[in-house]
């Protein structure tokens, strides 16, 4: 028996009865929160609790009595050894009281330093597979606050299966906590309605003014765009001034997409028209997804039982929509499970040399198919290996193998082997998704002995379900900056979506900084989600597009950003050298040069710094008679309306203003001679182009304020 409980058992009789703080506890949700009929899950008497707390490595703890607060125990905590591993020290309990899947619960605790700096990771999980419901970091303050998480149950529960507590080896610290349980409250309420320290409204990062945004909003600026400098002259080589020079672009470089139902597109069983189109057309414009995947037919177990259609329909989705300038990933080529291996393989087991057989036969059929090699230039070759072991643990018995995972050097080396262009990802939820500190480090050591080994791997995928309680952004720059730092790999968001318990303001916001921070990082090179309409999505809650096509707002925030934002569609006026330079996101896009009605456009892709050299026929000038009798008062302009004079039978123009560099900043459309034109501009000089008849007038004017 532990002697912690031992000494318990000889404590007062009367202290078995005191339960002043959990009557008090309850109360207080009831008044201040509305909250009634919560079931405790752990023990319901501080002593019950106290003795029922297991606790391990480098820290001494000493039972303390408190007076003035609701609770009369704390524990008294002093971490001895600090450790790279939070998780190497620390305490916790086990559930009482069952738990069903989707259950409400409030767990809460009282806590504060008692010397120097504290850092502690509270946590709930499966105290089987240590899956977690939450892991998240907290600093306590000198003074005894009260904490609350809640969150529902992503699971059933028996009794004694959860279990709750803190890791406490990031720090030498000394740390009090008291007052420790949570409350069941079923499906009575949202988790909305409970108080929550950290929660899914105040995740980390989330402040408008916070740190991280200006940093990347730096990078942004200075990795995803360059220069476009676009020199215009005539035929004879003389630079041409005022000359229109567009860039509008047609695609980022940057993969921006979602995974998707190969079934659905055309000629296939469960074509869908709508969802097509929304594919191709996001922002009612044109502008769509550009990299893409799909979510199950590539998988070992869909392919081969046809799940979706057959080979054939899947191979011409993928046709279909690489035709329609989507880059398509492959996912994915192994996932070692049992749950998603053939079933042949699950029955044999033992017989590695039939495993083997199979595993080539997987790697030749998809790498090397005739057409889908065409269309997959990239491939989430291993997927979520740290928890789907059962092929290495098949191959553990191989002589020839120090381990099992060794069989992963030989996947990856055969698929190089094949076909050497070829991107290939580690796909895997453990670093952003799990909250588990156990599973990551696990995934870190597999991750290491890849890269010690030499192999051939180019990328690493996160996997972003985002739980009910979001990951604070600077956490996840933390995770982004270590992986990149520690691989030297590229890097992908490749499924994200979000915990549909967590309000729409939320999602939304969390859409924009997770989706910010993605494209700011200089290790990423895609954002993709895990489906975007509910008709098709695992959790019924897909970013971007209710069940009756009805954008959400985290849809919404998505296409501002991804298409206006981030997107370039910019006009200027060359200078007196002929010169226009636009500085655009990188990608694909058309530059038009055009004076009066002779226009030419180019098509060009971005990727650094670039120069084109654009020649336009010679242009035949307006007869100065025409010109002269195009008149703006006042000019200077002082009070922010400029009368326009020109012939009648020039009425309903369309005038543009440009800034001091020549950028265009408003138009005026169907202007008629003696209109007022509005100009909420500041102090400076604009130029105004009035284009008709196939020439263009251009007029220098001065604003003062």
């Amino acid at each position: 028996m532990n002697i912690k409980v031992l000494a318990f058992l000889f404590l007062p009789l009367w202290l078995y009865s005191q339960d002043a703080y959990h009557m008090s506890l309850l109360q207080n949700l009831s008044d201040s929160y509305g909250l009634e009929d919560g079931v405790f899950v752990f023990p319901d008497t501080e002593p019950e609790l106290f003795g029922s707390i297991f606790e391990y490595g480098s820290l001494s703890v000493e039972n303390q009595s408190v007076d003035a607060m609701d609770f009369t125990i704390s524990k008294h905590i002093e971490v001895i050894t600090e450790s790279q591993n939070a998780w190497d020290t620390g305490l916790s309990l086990r559930n009482t009281t069952s738990i069903a899947k989707d259950d409400l619960i409030l767990l809460g605790f009282w806590a504060k330093q008692t010397s120097g700096p504290s850092q502690v990771f509270v946590f709930a999980e499966n105290g089987v597979d240590y899956e977690k419901e939450f892991y998240l970091p907290l600093s306590f303050t000198p003074d005894w606050t009260q904490y609350y998480v809640a969150f529902r149950a992503s699971e059933s529960f028996d009794i004694g299966s959860l279990q709750a507590g803190f890791h406490l080896a990031s720090l030498q610290q000394t740390i009090d906590i008291a007052g420790l349980n949570a409350i069941n409250f079923k499906d009575n309420y949202s988790v909305d309605d409970l108080p929550s320290s950290y929660s899914s409204f105040n995740y980390d990062g989330r402040e408008l003014d916070a740190p991280w945004r200006g940093l990347a909003a730096s990078r942004i600026e200075s990795l995803r765009k360059s220069n476009i400098t676009v020199n215009v002259d005539d035929e004879s080589g003389n630079p041409i001034e005022d000359a229109h020079v567009s860039v509008e672009m047609q695609q980022h470089d940057f993969g921006f997409g979602s995974a998707l139902v190969t079934c659905r597109f055309p000629g296939n069983n469960c074509y869908d028209e709508t969802y097509v189109s929304k594919v191709l057309d996001l922002d009612g414009k044109g502008h769509g997804f550009n990299e893409c995947v799909n979510e199950n037919s590539l998988k070992w177990r869909a392919w081969e039982q046809q799940w979706l259609g057959t080979p054939d329909e899947t191979v011409a989705a993928f046709k279909w929509l690489t035709e329609q300038g989507v880059t398509m990933r492959g996912h994915n080529l192994i996932w070692p499970g049992s749950a998603w291996l053939p079933d042949d393989i699950n029955n044999n087991l033992d017989n590695l040399p039939y495993i083997t057989n199979r595993i080539e036969s997987r790697i030749d059929e998809m790498i090397n198919h005739p057409e889908l090699r065409d269309y997959v230039r990239d491939w989430d070759v291993l997927n979520e290996i740290t928890t789907n072991r059962t092929l290495e643990n098949a191959y553990n018995n191989d002589s020839n193998l120090a381990n099992g995972r060794k069989l992963y050097n030989q996947i990856f080396e055969r698929v190089k082997e094949y076909d050497p262009g070829l991107e290939l990802y580690i796909n895997d939820y453990m670093a952003i998704s799990s909250g588990s500190a156990n599973l990551v480090a696990r995934y870190k050591t597999f991750l290491d002995e890849l890269r010690d080994a030499n192999v051939p791997f180019d990328g690493i995928g996160f996997q972003c379900h985002i739980g009910s309680i979001p990951n604070g952004i600077p956490q996840v720059e933390q995770i982004f900056n270590e992986f990149y730092q520690r691989y030297g790999k590229r890097m992908k968001v490749t499924e994200y979506d979000i915990n549909g318990n967590i309000d729409e303001d939320t999602q939304a916001d969390y859409m924009r900084d997770l989706l910010t921070l993605t494209f700011s990082h200089p290790g990423m090179d895609a954002f993709i989600m895990w489906g975007f309409w509910d008709g098709n999505h695992w959790k019924d809650n897909a970013p971007m597009y209710n069940l009756d096509w009805s954008l959400k707002p985290s849809g919404e925030v998505f296409i501002q950003k991804v298409y206006d934002e981030w997107w370039t569609s910019e006009t200027q006026l060359s200078d007196q050298s002929g010169k226009s330079t636009i500085r655009a996101f990188k990608g694909k896009h058309e530059v038009t040069v055009s004076k009066g009605d002779v226009s030419i456009t180019q098509q060009l892709y971005l990727l650094s710094d670039t120069i084109i050299n654009i020649q336009l026929p010679v242009i035949t000038a307006l007869e100065e008679v025409d010109k002269e009798s195009f008149t703006f008062f006042p000019n200077p302009v002082t009070e922010n309306k400029l009368n326009v004079k020109f012939p009648t039978h020039y009425d309903g123009v369309d005038i543009q203003l440009f800034d001091d560099s020549r950028r265009l900043i408003e138009t005026y459309r169907g202007v008629r001679s003696g209109e007022d034109l509005e100009l909420s501009v500041t102090s400076g000089l604009y130029y105004l182009v009035i284009s008709v008849d196939g020439l263009q007038v251009t007029k220098k004017i001065v604003m003062q304020k």
